[in-house]
């Protein structure tokens, strides 16, 4: 058995002192939300002290990241039950512009198939031999225009937008899945970040990342169906200009954010 021996009274903290103590808790609490909580989780900073230690940033990109998240998990969903997604001022494929390009297509086409019989066709008489210099000779130029005119890169989409300092976007290409898609985006006043991923059905893909980059190029092949594309965020002090460019096996390309 252990006894234990009770303290005098003169030895137990007074009222005074525990309201002395308690007042200094509550302003010492204070002040640790004021300056170190709302600016590290919220990005809220009174006293100015959280951007001197970083930590308002920190709160802010907490809160974007959260908006983000949210947003991404609002389209799934949407995306999921079949439901229409609401583009923010992005337009889509034009179909009658795809039509009139592929009839374009078809004409040169048809215009290297003519060229080829042309050229393959045996050759006539002496007396005929200037009537085929002469054909060929006008049916030159239309094989040489087509090549031309394929040698440029066929891009489907160019969106161009700006970022102010701390504000990032995303946009995302729909996607079968199997299918590729080439993409080009040039930043011009800065460099920017970017993170290349995918989403839906329930699954998600992490194609690449890029941290203060003034550009970059290639292709995108969606692992299952779904968005497919690239989150931009701006880390400088200025603002940036960024053109984006997209080709190849999509249905749309949507701005998200």
């Amino acid at each position: 058995m252990y006894n234990t021996d009770f303290p005098e009274r003169a030895d137990l903290p007074t009222t005074q002192r525990l309201v002395r103590s308690t007042i200094i808790a509550g302003v010492a609490a204070i002040a640790i939300l004021v300056t170190v909580v709302l600016p590290a989780e919220y990005g809220v900073d009174p006293t100015r002290i959280g951007g001197i230690l970083g930590l308002t940033e920190m709160g802010e990109i907490k809160m974007q990241l959260a908006q983000e998240a949210a947003a991404e998990e609002a389209l799934s969903a949407a995306v999921a039950a079949g439901q229409p997604v609401p583009q923010a001022g992005t337009p889509g494929v034009d179909v009658s512009q795809l039509q009139s390009r592929l009839d374009v297509l078809e004409q040169i086409v048809m215009g290297l198939q003519a060229g080829a019989i042309t050229s393959t066709a045996p050759e006539p008489s002496s007396e005929q031999a200037p009537v085929q210099e002469q054909t060929a000779a006008t049916t030159e130029p239309q094989v040489l225009e087509p090549e031309v005119a394929s040698a440029a890169p066929q891009w489907r989409d160019e969106i161009v937008f700006t970022l102010t300092p701390g504000e990032g976007t995303e946009y995302k290409l729909v996607m079968g899945a199997g299918a590729i898609a080439t993409y080009e985006f040039i930043v011009d006043g800065g460099v920017i970040n970017f993170d290349a991923h995918g989403d839906g059905g329930g699954q998600s893909v992490a194609f690449e990342e890029g941290r203060g980059v003034p550009g970059d190029s290639g292709e995108l092949q969606a692992p299952f169906a779904g968005n497919h594309g690239w989150f931009f965020r701006n880390r400088g002090s200025d603002d940036v200009v960024v053109t984006l460019r997209t080709g190849g096996e999509y249905q749309e390309l949507r701005k998200l954010i």
